[in-house]
């Protein structure tokens, strides 16, 4: 019973922290991505370095 207590807080405290930090610095490059093409497309390739990992494009990047 008590590895099953303790296995039930680690999980909402896993939980928890990764929730805090999903919720944090807005939308990731995956969904930057989607809203770039909205749908399934067979033909989507990945994000340019540039633009993923919450960095804006800027002049000299594009």
């Amino acid at each position: 019973m008590i590895d099953v207590l303790h296995k039930a807080v680690h999980a909402f405290a896993t939980g928890a922290v990764v929730d805090a930090l999903a919720a944090r610095g807005g939308p990731g490059p995956g969904q930057r991505h989607a809203a770039l093409r909205p749908g399934r497309h067979v033909d989507a390739g990945p994000l340019p370095r540039s633009r993923a990992h919450g960095r804006e494009p800027s002049s000299n990047n594009l």
